[in-house]
């Protein structure tokens, strides 16, 4: 009986389509995750960007806000504008517009001397008050935030409440002493 001849071990130089087709598919899906996972990322900068500049504005609103309540004489609300009395002829408002936007105007003689608005992204209303407990006059700031309004987010109130007439000396009454 004849035996069959062994076949010679041969190299393989090449790659067959099928595993091709597999590599290439396992590349495309690790290119999508990354591609996915570098969206996320920009969103997350970009979100925390916002929310820098917004605690910033915060920040920069609330340190005003006391300043001016701390050495003003009185404080008056008029429909949307908080009146922060000081000096004879000069007072401050805060001033919340129709879109919830909040401006501080320095007021001088009558007339706007300065003005510096505050925006915030993710304002949806802002209101200002003037309170008074256990006999001391309060001013008040509050800023209704929402996150996002295409979900449902809750809305959080953002509030700074000031002392009004803290840095101001007392009058002194007539017959010489305080």
């Amino acid at each position: 009986m004849r035996r069959p001849k062994a076949r010679p071990a041969s190299r393989r130089r090449g790659v067959t389509l099928v595993e091709m087709t597999v590599m290439m598919t396992a590349v495309a899906v690790m290119l999508g995750i990354c591609a996915l996972m570098l969206g996320l990322a920009m969103r997350l900068q970009s979100d925390a960007l916002d929310g820098f500049g917004r605690s910033e504005t915060l920040d920069r609103l609330a340190s005003r806000f006391r300043d001016d309540a701390h050495s003003a004489r009185s404080a008056a609300v008029d429909g949307r504008t908080l009146r922060l009395t000081g000096e004879a002829d000069r007072s401050v408002e805060y001033r919340v517009d129709e879109a919830g936007g909040l401006s501080r105007v320095v007021v001088a003689g009558g007339k706007d001397a300065a003005r510096e608005d505050y925006r915030l992204s993710e304002s949806v209303g802002a209101r200002a008050e003037a309170r008074e407990v256990d006999g001391r006059p309060f001013a008040a700031l509050a800023v209704d935030l929402q996150r996002r309004r295409d979900r449902i987010d809750p809305i959080r109130t953002w509030e700074v409440v000031a002392v009004v007439g803290r840095n101001v000396a007392p009058e002194a009454k007539e017959g010489g002493r305080p």
